[in-house]
């Protein structure tokens, strides 16, 4: 059974946002569950996402500049999944037609990042990879 709930939120003033109980349980959100946030400025709006990550995990958030030519999105991506690196999250943008675009990741942190960011710029063309930590 697929059950949608819309409610009406306010945000307090620390910017906190309350979520309501019924949305809670039908979509098996606990103390402690894990969610999403993505914001998008130029639409306006927001997507809160559950996720199913094991509590220990360490989140980082990858940028990864790369030439906007067919195939190379599809040769990072490949990259991450020869490295057993799941992608919680991605998107890429062209920045410069026939130039440059980025690939934004949230992902479980690699074991060496310095060797993932050397195998994507070599293997994967990437121009640029930055990592940060998921605030």
């Amino acid at each position: 059974m697929i059950i949608k709930d819309v409610k009406i939120i306010t945000i307090d003033n620390r910017g906190r946002i309350v979520l309501p109980l019924v949305t809670r349980k039908n979509l098996g959100i606990t103390t402690n569950s894990q969610l999403m946030l993505v914001s998008d400025s130029e639409t306006k709006e927001i997507r809160i996402t559950p996720i199913g990550l094991r509590d220990e995990s360490n989140l980082v958030k990858l940028k990864v500049v790369m030439k906007d030519i067919p195939g190379a999105l599809a040769k990072l991506l490949d990259i991450f999944a020869e490295e057993g690196l799941s992608l919680v999250y991605s998107e890429a943008v062209i920045v410069e037609k026939d130039k440059t675009a980025v690939l934004t990741a949230i992902s479980e942190s690699p074991e060496n990042a310095n060797q993932l960011k050397n195998i994507l710029t070599e293997k994967g063309e990437a121009l640029e990879v930055e990592f940060s930590p998921l605030d």
